[in-house]
């Protein structure tokens, strides 16, 4: 079962620039509507083959999708762990929770 992170914690990690991957696993006209800073989108049915293109096993992976009912996340986050990811965290609240909090979004 993959660890979660709050969004306060997930905030921190964007303000101070962490090396990390955030990744919305919605549909990319949800991304493009709007989405957490520096996010990239990549829908949790098409996380196995990109991941695999995109990060190497020890890297650091939030998942998001739009709130705590949303299972893109859940669905993506215990995939990438299936295939050796170790660094795997779901930030459960998603969409509804960030923008809840008022914190900065991109679209």
């Amino acid at each position: 079962m993959p660890e979660t992170i709050d969004r306060e914690t997930l905030k921190e990690k964007i303000d101070r620039g962490d090396d990390f991957h955030l990744v919305e696993t919605l549909l990319p006209r949800e991304y493009e509507k709007w989405h957490l800073p520096g996010a990239i989108n990549i829908h949790f049915n098409k996380i196995g083959k990109e991941a695999r293109e995109r990060f190497s096993e020890d890297d650091q992976i939030v998942v998001y999708c739009h709130d705590e009912e949303c299972r893109a996340s859940p669905i993506a986050a215990e995939k990438l762990e299936k295939m050796g990811y170790n660094n795997v965290y779901e930030f459960s609240g998603g969409k509804a929770a960030w923008k809840e909090a008022g914190y900065p979004t991109e679209s």
